[in-house]
C-alpha cells in the first residue's frame, strides 16, 4: 500500500514538546530546517532511579534518588534571568507522629509510615538506601531514617543506626516468621559481610515475638539477629542488632510481598539504640 506521491506508507511521526510531553503540530518536509532530535519517554514514568555510588561503613552501599524527571535529548534556548527564579517548592503533607515528641518517616514507594526519635535524621521520601550482597543481590530500604549520621570520617553513608521499609516476596519464604528471619540474614550478609572474599559475618538468630501494629488492628512478627561484622569495615561496632518487623500479607492484600520495618543498630557502644526503642518504632507502623 502506498501513500501520496507513490511512496510506501510509513508510521506517522509525532513530535513532542520535551518540556510538556504534549504533541506538537506536524510540519511538512520542506517546512523543517532539519531533523528533530530524538525524544525519550514522551510520557515520563512515575519514578526513575538515579544511582549514586558511595562507600558505607561496610560493604558497598548505594543511594537511589528516585525522581519523576525524564531525560530528553533536545536543544533548548538558554534560560533568562526570570527563568532562573524557581517557584516555592510544594511540600508534602506532614503526617503527625503518634508518639509524642517523635517524627514521622514517609516513603514514596510504600503506603506505610512509622515514627523515630527526634534525634534521628530523616531522608527525603524519594530516597532509598541499599547494599549489594557478595552474590550481587541488591537489597534496599525506602522511607529511611538514620541515627548519628556521618559519624565515621570519610564514610558518606555511615550511621550508628538505620531504619526503613523493605519487602520480601511471599513465594520466597514459608510464612511471616521466616520472612522476618530471612530479611535479617540477607541484610546481615549485605551490610556487614565482606565483598572482597565473600566471607559472611557471624550471626546469631534470635527468637520471634509479636508486635502490635496498624493502630492495634494487626499483629506483626519481630526477629532480631545479632551480627559480628567482618573486620574489614571502617569504624565497625563490636556487634549489630538487625531487627525485622514483618507485617502479615493481609496488611497490604494483593501485593504478594511481606512489608518489613528493618532496623540496623550498632551495639556495645555508648548511646546504642536499645531494643525497646526499636519495638516502639515498630508499634508506630500505620498506613499513610
Amino acid at each position: 500500500m502506498t501513500g501520496p506521491g507513490g511512496r510506501p506508507d510509513e508510521p506517522r511521526l509525532w513530535f513532542v514538546d520535551p518540556l510538556t510531553g504534549q504533541p506538537l503540530e506536524t510540519k511538512t518536509e520542506t517546512e523543517r530546517t532539519g531533523p528533530l532530535p530524538p525524544v525519550r519517554d514522551a510520557v515520563p514514568p512515575r519514578r526513575r532511579p538515579r544511582l549514586l555510588p558511595a562507600l558505607g561503613v561496610v560493604g558497598l552501599a548505594i543511594v537511589l534518588a528516585v525522581g519523576t524527571t525524564a531525560t530528553y535529548q533536545a536543544t533548548v534556548p538558554a534560560p533568562s534571568a526570570e527563568d532562573l527564579v524557581l517557584p516555592d517548592p510544594v511540600l508534602p503533607t506532614r503526617i503527625k507522629p503518634v508518639i509524642a515528641g517523635w517524627q514521622t518517616v514517609l516513603s514514596d514507594d510504600h503506603p506505610l509510615v512509622f515514627d523515630v526519635p527526634p534525634d534521628w535524621k530523616i531522608e527525603e521520601p524519594d530516597v532509598a538506601i541499599g547494599f549489594e550482597t557478595p552474590a550481587g543481590e541488591l537489597v534496599t530500604l525506602q522511607g529511611v531514617a538514620r541515627f548519628r549520621r556521618d559519624f565515621c570520617p570519610g564514610s558518606e553513608l555511615s550511621a550508628r543506626a538505620m531504619a526503613g521499609i523493605t519487602t520480601i516476596d511471599e513465594g520466597e519464604v514459608g510464612g511471616i516468621a521466616q520472612a522476618a528471619e530471612e530479611t535479617t540474614l540477607r541484610w546481615a550478609e549485605a551490610a556487614y559481610g565482606s565483598l572482597g572474599d565473600g566471607q559472611g559475618p557471624k550471626t546469631e538468630l534470635g527468637t520471634s515475638g509479636p508486635v502490635t501494629v496498624l493502630e492495634g488492628a494487626m499483629i506483626a512478627t519481630a526477629v532480631t539477629t545479632t551480627v559480628l561484622p567482618t573486620a574489614n569495615g571502617r569504624c565497625p561496632a563490636p556487634s549489630v542488632a538487625v531487627t525485622a518487623i514483618a507485617l502479615p500479607l493481609r496488611a497490604l492484600p494483593g501485593s504478594g510481598r511481606y512489608h518489613v520495618l528493618l532496623v540496623l543498630a550498632d551495639q556495645e557502644i555508648p548511646g546504642a539504640v536499645a531494643r525497646d526503642i526499636v519495638l516502639k518504632m515498630g508499634e508506630s507502623i500505620r498506613r499513610e
